[in-house]
């Protein structure tokens, strides 16, 4: 026999105890199943389970919690980060520093590996935080039947079969097919996206009713806003709506970043350039007739020199402060690498409900009496103004405004039913007689108020203008009518026949402010917009067309299920609009896009968006309102929850991109113009122009304006109006390698002549030296300001990048023209020769502008 409510190969589903079968079926369809099969099926009854059965099938089925992936443990994720490509490397460099003796390089090398680790291990494992937030999600008591007495109990412990006390308030616990309902309504916009408040009852829906239309069910996770009733637990954990939307994200693996693949390639090509460079240089010097001991203490220093040992740092630094600059525009970045992913995103996939706009109806219009309808409008509510659900208290805030109050005594009540789709309430008013009169007020869905008023064809047709005139605004409609009654009514029927009509009250869901205006920027910088949501598509359509996206096809979540996955690319365009649709829907638009290579960003904030939030490249939270599990899945949570700070994240991403461009390039640069440098002169039969205390100097000034002052520009102007670099470009293409080019050959231009032109005219060793370091540290910072962005920005706008520029030249003539330079074995220039070195770097720095502003440059870089 098969198990009640279980489905094939569920994983929430614990091993079967002794004596029951084996034997699994698919889960029924619940929603279409009647309430007496319901119960036979799951075996139980309306008054619930004993309890000796409940502890059966809570060992049988577990608790109701969601079993995601295991977590792994902190070591683990740190071993992940340490297998990295660069940091594989820089951990060779410490070894072999350590074995050659150079035990302060090696420490300082296992510092930054360490350091760079421990960063993206804190960061990261987001897998284990979503099914946390999951677990936080659902509700952690539950009122029950146990042996026909409603006792309340914790919610893990609930088992298919139970049958739950459930009222205004609650939040579910578990999915349950409705028993019995009155007037039952609930909240299901962070599961399905749907912005209005739904209908619950027992009666049975068709079996391909969306999930959004399933008025038989009570999903896990969503609030009970109005009612009561009785419901029996259908499914609990991984099995529930809630479980498996946790068990995709769970089961999401993050595609790689454009950073870690740039981190890749960087590594790959370093470890050429470092292991060409110290072999050559020793070689040339050995043939120059250099000792070999100083050649391989030379072929170690350009090792050390040229691996990049402080780039992890570098890059950590950018992407650190790069999140901070977000912070303070309302967006939080949870995963550093993502402010690097935003520059590259293609294209948006967009909810709707809460993300672009408010999810909160407000009532814009009424047509006909406006007085007349806030009064039946208020006769149809509670008294208890607690227990108004959200579009009850807009009605009655109008009805205040109006100065209409509530008056009668009432003698009957027909709560709202999606079967009827109708609400009514008979009252007693005081028309200044003994007994007053008797009249029902109704209101509900304008077919089922229409279908029961007595209208002439003209009226009715006029009616029917209006509703479509509504609908295609994408408003939610509800129609009023009365009717004077002669007694009590017995039943509905009695009430709601021969009804008088009121008029209509349509209620918006806003955009966000600034939504149209976002639009169109992404749209200016390249970035298509799709909205995929589980809400109405006619509602959906309007709110596409407001925000200023063209008029694309519209497809329903059922649709595109059926598309193959050729056909579902083709129509996956900027303004294309996907409503009815399910999470598992969602994922699969973003997975599509992805293999045609998009860099796709996700926006939502409901419970049912955060497995294609955790699919995306980045996934965009909104945090006031949004589900936890919608954040924990997310790589940036918008925390004012403003549309147009998604603008302002891919704007800041792009920056990001770039001045890290820039920062490697002139890293870079500067790491190929040392070894140049190195190469030239020894290859010369001179000494080497640095010591290695000269080297640590300089790459101090180089990681300083690497990391803090490129990281302070502001965006370039166009950066928003160009479209993103292309899906899959490679990070060292064509404008970056000429940028470490030009950086390299005008540094080695500033330098290289100034050393051989001091030991030409026999100075000292010493003096050489002072002029080869005064060169660079004046040339290298002037070369990196040929790189900005906007050369020309005021100093105010990023004092940084003077500040460091200012303190590398003084430096520069600190050690090179006063005995401070003896204390690290330098010697004071002669003469003229300080004047002699600022030229060269002059001279370098000119050629370096000449070919930053080229347009290969200056219009790629």
């Amino acid at each position: 026999m098969t198990l009640p409510g279980e489905a094939a190969g569920d994983p929430a589903v614990a091993a079967p105890a002794v004596g029951i079968s084996l034997q699994r079926e698919p889960a029924p369809l619940w929603h279409a199943l009647d309430t007496a099969e319901t119960l036979r099926r799951l075996e139980t009854g309306p008054a619930g389970l004993t309890e000796a059965e409940r502890a059966r099938r809570l060992a049988r089925y577990g608790p109701n919690t969601v079993a995601g992936r295991k977590r792994e443990p902190w070591w683990k994720e740190l071993a992940e980060s340490l297998a990295e490509p660069l940091q594989l490397l820089l951990i060779a460099v410490a070894v072999l520093s350590a074995v050659f003796g150079e035990l302060s390089d090696a420490l300082a090398i296992a510092v930054v590996i360490v350091v760079v680790a421990v960063l993206e291990t804190a960061t990261e494992m987001r897998a284990a935080r979503a099914i946390a937030a999951l677990k936080a999600m659902t509700a952690p008591t539950a009122r029950l039947l146990r042996d026909g007495r409603a006792s309340e109990v914790p919610a893990a412990d609930l088992v298919p079969g139970d049958v739950l006390v459930i009222e205004a308030g609650d939040v579910v616990p578990a999915d349950a097919r409705v028993l019995t309902a009155r007037g039952l309504r609930v909240d299901e916009s962070t599961l399905t996206g749907e912005s209005v408040p739904v209908g619950k009852g027992e009666h049975t829906v068709p079996a391909s009713a969306e999930l959004a239309a399933r008025s038989s069910m009570l999903h896990a996770g969503t609030a009970v806003l109005a009612g009561e009733g009785h419901a029996v637990v259908v499914a609990t954990g991984a099995a529930s709506e809630l479980g498996h939307l946790g068990s995709l994200v769970a089961g999401t693996k993050e595609p790689p970043t454009p950073l870690q693949i740039a981190l890749s390639q960087l590594a790959r090509a370093v470890l050429v350039l470092a292991i060409a460079a110290s072999v050559l240089v020793p070689i040339v010097g050995l043939v120059a007739g250099q000792p070999w001991r100083d050649m391989l203490l030379a072929g170690l220093t350009v090792a050390f020199a040229t691996v990049p040992e402080e780039l992890p740092i570098l890059v950590t630094v950018l992407l650190a402060v790069g999140g901070r600059q977000l912070a303070r525009r309302g967006a939080l970045l949870r995963r550093l690498r993502a402010g690097e992913t935003l520059s590259a995103v293609t294209t948006v996939v967009t909810d709707k409900t809460g993300t672009m706009t408010d999810n909160q109806l407000r009532l814009v219009e009424i047509v006909g009496d406006r007085h007349e309808v806030l009064a039946v409008a208020l006769a149809c509510q509670p008294s208890d103004a607690t227990r108004r659900e959200p579009l009850e208290a807009e009605l009655a805030e109008a009805a205040a405004g109006a100065g209409i109050i509530r008056d009668g005594r009432e003698v009957a009540v027909f709560p709202f039913e999606p079967a009827h789709k109708l609400l009514s309430r008979a009252l007693v008013e005081d028309d200044g007689t003994d007994d007053g009169i008797m009249v029902a007020a109704v209101s509900g869905a304008p077919e089922a108020v229409l279908e029961r008023c007595d209208l002439t064809s003209a009226a009715r047709a006029d009616i029917e203008d209006a509703l479509m005139r509504l609908s295609r605004r994408g408003l939610r409609v509800i129609a009023f009518a009365r009717r004077r009654l002669p007694a009590a009514p017995a039943d509905r029927d009695e009430a709601e026949r021969g009804l008088t009509y009121t008029g209509l009250a349509a209620f918006d869901d806003p955009l966000r402010a600034g939504v149209p205006e976002a639009v169109t920027a992404l749209t200016r910088a390249g970035v298509d917009t799709i909205v995929v949501t589980g809400d109405h598509p006619a509602t959906t359509t309007a709110i596409a067309q407001r925000a200023g996206l063209p008029a694309g096809r519209i497809l329903s979540g059922q649709e595109v299920d059926a598309m193959c996955e050729a056909d579902l690319d083709a129509h996956l365009r900027h303004g294309t609009v996907i409503a009815r649709a399910t999470p598992a829907t969602k994922h699969r638009v973003v997975q599509v896009l992805q293999r045609r290579r998009e860099v796709v960003a996700v926006t939502g904030d409901g419970a049912n968006d955060a497995p294609a939030l955790a699919a995306a490249d980045v996934g965009i939270a909104f945090g006031k309102r949004g589900a936890d599990l919608a954040r924990a899945a997310a790589d940036l949570v918008l925390t004012d929850d403003a549309y147009p700070t998604v603008v302002t994240a891919i704007g800041k991403g792009r920056n990001i991109t770039a001045q890290l461009r820039r920062a490697v390039a002139f890293y870079l640069g500067a790491k190929l113009a040392l070894v140049i440098v190195l190469l030239v002169a020894l290859a010369a039969g001179l000494p080497n122009p640095f010591r290695p205390v000269h080297i640590v100097l300089l790459e101090v000034f180089m990681d300083l304006g690497a990391s803090v002052a490129f990281v302070a520009e502001p965006a370039a102007p166009a950066a928003m109006r160009r479209p993103p670099r292309p899906a899959g470009a490679r990070f060292l293409d064509s404008s970056v390698l000429t940028a470490i080019a030009t950086t390299a050959v005008s540094l080695t231009l500033a330098v290289l002549p100034a050393y051989l032109l001091l030991s030409a005219i026999d100075a000292s060793i010493e003096q050489a030296r002072a002029g080869a370091v005064l060169a660079w540290l004046a040339a290298h910072v002037l070369i990196a300001w040929t790189l900005r962005t906007q050369p020309r920005l005021s100093w105010r706008t990023n004092p940084a990048f003077p500040a460091w520029a200012a303190a590398a030249v003084l430096s520069g003539f600190l050690v090179a023209l006063t005995p401070v330079g003896g204390v690290v074995h330098l010697g004071v220039l002669p003469g003229l020769w300080p004047a002699i070195v600022v030229a060269l770097a002059l001279g370098a720095t000119i050629l370096a502008g000449i070919l930053t502003r080229t347009p290969h440059m200056s219009r790629r870089l």
